[in-house]
């Protein structure tokens, strides 16, 4: 993987042979993107080609040029390989500095040029914003949300301190917006379980409570991103007009014609379940709990299936960091669950791309091949509209180093 860094000073024409811009259901051919002061100034046909001064050609013979790719849920700060390990990183400044560093490393060679991080109990993802705003480390643009809005007691201690009441929701939110966060991030609901199928973790904020949360939030400009899990869990988190769902398994066709008609979106996380079946992890797994772990994943692809054919705006992460999804390398299993559901190409590279974009904020930004827009892009040999999988190993990833 070759990694081209763009600067405001850069004046540069991409010569692709093919090109996906983010929206189109087919790629244009034989196509120049000019990119001058640091954004895409231009995309036209090379026969409509003229030599400028001081501009560099930079040839992509055999290559598909398309916007670089987004995973709209991470975390940073664990590494997928194993949790307890991660954890005790945290307290270890230099380890934990450079696996986050390898973190947004393999992300970025991977192909993602913005992630957004759903939190961590010591803020580590604010970090890891800062270090490549500073150009400290190679990564991705970092959407952070610091530490998530937990219940104290219940599921989530390692994503937040835990809060007692809506004083105390209103005091951390008040605390993340003094630390700049871009997005909050609330933990409505326990983890899915596998002694069970269907089995959730329960609830941990009442309808008062998350309202109480989602206000506090869009009072500051912050959106709210929610892990929720089980269709109690949903309805709660719909009803309190949270901005995205994560995970939301278990979720019901009813709820998802409520995102449909509100613009929810909706963010998956496949691999997240499917991925603890991978040869790295099953072997930590009953032949009972594989079982409804892959009952689960089935179901999973079922509604996002669903979901495409309702209109949803679906929205692609992997959760990286959870077992058996890693940084950047993961990224692949979960577009080809989405294949495997039934869901087009297009439509699941308009989800990593210019919807992930938008509920990341971005919108504008990233997630498009088109004037005004940050030249950050990716090149593949293949067409991905034809087979995602040469998405696993980009030929050259631009990324620009305009501070956001």
């Amino acid at each position: 993987m070759k990694l081209v860094y763009i600067t405001p000073e850069t004046g540069l024409d991409l010569l692709a042979d093919s090109l996906w811009d983010g929206q189109d259901e087919e790629c244009r051919h034989q196509v120049i993107i000019s990119i001058r002061r640091g954004r895409i100034a231009a995309v036209r046909f090379q026969e409509m080609a003229f030599t400028e001064k001081n501009v560099r050609q930079f040839n992509l013979s055999g290559l598909t040029v398309l916007p670089g790719l987004i995973d709209a849920h991470v975390h940073l700060a664990l590494d997928g390989i194993d949790f307890q390990a991660s954890l005790a990183r945290w307290q270890d400044p230099p380890a934990r500095e450079a696996a986050m560093a390898r973190a947004l490393r393999a992300s970025l060679e991977s192909g993602l040029v913005a992630i957004r991080d759903g939190g961590d109990r010591e803020g580590l993802n604010l970090q890891a914003r800062e270090w490549v705003r500073a150009g400290q480390y190679p990564g991705p643009r970092v959407v952070a949300t610091g530490m998530a809005v937990t219940k104290k007691g219940k599921y989530g201690s390692f994503l937040g301190p835990g809060t007692t009441g809506p004083a105390s929701i209103r005091e951390l939110i008040a605390g993340l917006v003094n630390l700049n966060v871009d997005q909050v991030k609330i933990v409505l609901s326990g983890l899915v379980t596998f002694q069970r199928y269907g089995e959730v973790g329960s609830l941990e904020f009442d309808a008062a409570e998350l309202a109480t949360a989602v206000e506090a939030a869009h009072t500051s400009g912050r959106p709210v991103m929610a892990h929720v899990n089980s269709a109690p869990g949903v309805d709660l988190a719909l009803a309190a007009g949270v901005d995205s769902i994560e995970h939301g398994y278990f979720l019901t066709t009813a709820q998802l014609e409520t995102m449909a008609a509100r613009g929810t979106y909706w963010v998956p996380t496949v691999a997240a379940i499917a991925n603890r079946l991978s040869d790295t992890v099953k072997r930590f797994y009953l032949e009972r709990e594989k079982e409804i772990i892959e009952r689960t994943r089935e179901a999973q692809q079922e509604m996002i299936a669903r979901a495409y054919r309702l209109g949803v705006k679906l929205v692609v992460g992997t959760d990286a960091g959870a077992p058996g999804v890693y940084h950047g390398a993961s990224y692949l299993d979960e577009l080809l669950y989405w294949h495997q559901a039934g869901v087009p190409a297009a439509a699941i590279l308009r989800a990593a791309t210019v919807i992930a974009a938008a509920a990341l904020g971005l919108d504008g930004e990233l997630g498009m091949v088109k004037p005004g827009y940050r030249p950050c892009l990716i090149a593949v040999r293949g067409n991905p509209l034809e087979d995602l999988k040469v998405l696993a190993r980009p030929e050259i990833v631009f990324i620009d180093t305009l501070l956001p």
